[in-house]
């Protein structure tokens, strides 16, 4: 069940609020979309006692801005050209895309 509607979304992701301008290309056609850009942080335990650490880009948007964005999309967010690596719809209107840089 969505929880905000279409306006509720586009004043979170907007550019004056906390969004970021995007150029997403799915199937070789760009669009303009206003995401969330994180840099989130991650930690892994392999078992020798030790973490490894770092960070990977996210960008998250309105699911109805990402519609058939698929694993091996692009997505460029100031101007740096990210692969989409992992795509994680939340069902209730919104998307993260999990990023490598190009």
């Amino acid at each position: 069940m969505v929880l905000e509607t279409a306006s509720d979304l586009a004043g979170y992701f907007d550019t004056d609020a906390h969004g970021t301008a995007a150029t997403i290309t799915i199937d070789g056609s760009g669009s303009s979309i206003d995401v969330i850009f994180n840099k989130e942080y991650f930690a892994i335990d392999p078992g020798l006692g030790m973490e490894v650490e770092g960070t990977q880009p996210v960008a998250t948007g309105r699911s109805s801005d990402m519609t058939n964005v698929e694993i091996g999309d692009t997505i460029t967010i100031n101007s740096v050209t990210y692969n989409i690596i992992n795509v994680q719809p939340d069902g209730v209107g919104t998307t993260t895309l999990i990023l490598e840089q190009q």
